[in-house]
């Protein structure tokens, strides 16, 4: 199409990709034929998201990874707290806003890129694929590569051409509260208690691409003209956390109690996530963690 971005030098693939998605997104610029792809692949997710249940029966990249206590409790059989069951309008909207954001990037990407979605993958071989409990496969929301590198450089620094050849991007559906503290966080330091960072650095690793950095891209669903919240992450915090996620899944198969590690790591600032200090918490496992308190 010849309504892609404009050209426009871009100081990091973090703001190119905010750019290229609110482009492509505008109803002058949107292809028509991908609008049809996309939605009509969206439809079968949006229709198990209302009928099924959505609890994760296996360890996966996006699930019992952002504790390291959460893969303990799942191997020793401890039962997970349940969803809500009317949250699945919430995973509905996640899915439609995803297929419709991947349709905007390739509809306003520029040429010189390719864009990937909903590549599978092979998880990394540090992952405990041998075993039952752990999901064998994945998929990665979003790849772009260079193709062209010399229109690359009409968009990106000649160095992010040269040292970021690819980039993985997972995009995150979340309330305005949540996509207000990602727009603030730091990776290295903040709590990530709904295991985004694990995720992205499992399938970083699993591409080899954790190198090159990742993006997490933010969707505001209660404001939806608002813009794509896009952090790069960099390189070094994905090799810290595959570190500690091999660490901690090898401690959990051994059937060894890792202890309240999140709430260590992360003082009250973990409360919010662990249902501690008054608040409800989202771990799933918060009510016999608290029962069991085992300090690092």
């Amino acid at each position: 199409m010849s309504n892609t971005l404009p050209i426009e030098s871009f100081p990091d693939w973090s703001r190119f990709i905010a750019a290229v998605w609110n482009h492509g997104r505008s109803v002058k610029n949107i292809n028509p034929e991908l609008v049809e792809t996309h939605v009509n692949a969206a439809a079968e997710s949006v229709k198990d998201s209302v009928i099924q249940r959505n609890e994760a029966r296996s360890i996966r990249p996006s699930s019992f990874l952002s504790c390291a206590r959460h893969a303990y409790f799942f191997l020793k059989g401890e039962p997970a707290g349940e969803m809500p069951d009317e949250i699945g309008s919430t995973f509905a909207v996640g899915h439609l806003l995803h297929e419709l954001s991947y349709c905007a990037v390739k509809s306003g990407i520029p040429a010189g890129f390719k864009v990937s979605t909903e590549v599978a993958v092979d998880l990394p071989n540090w992952w405990p694929k041998e075993h039952d409990s752990f999901t064998k496969q994945g998929h990665v929301d979003m790849l772009i590569e260079i193709e062209d590198p010399e229109e690359a450089k009409k968009y990106l620094p000649v160095a992010v051409v040269e040292r970021q050849p690819k980039m993985l991007i997972d995009f995150k559906t979340m309330g305005g509260y949540g996509y207000r503290k990602h727009g603030k966080a730091i990776f290295d330091y903040d709590p990530d208690g709904f295991g985004y960072i694990s995720q992205l650095s499992t399938y970083a690793s699993a591409l080899g691409v954790e190198e090159y950095g990742a993006v997490i891209a933010g969707i505001n669903r209660d404001q939806l003209q608002a813009r794509l919240n896009t952090r790069l992450v960099d390189a070094s915090i994905l090799k810290w956390n595959i570190n500690r996620l091999q660490e901690n899944l090898k401690k959990a198969i051994e059937g060894e109690d890792p202890g309240e590690e999140f709430l260590v790591r992360h003082k009250s600032e973990a409360s919010f996530y662990c249902g501690r200090g008054g608040k409800p918490g989202y771990c799933p496992f918060k009510d016999v963690c608290r029962a069991n308190p085992k300090l690092v």
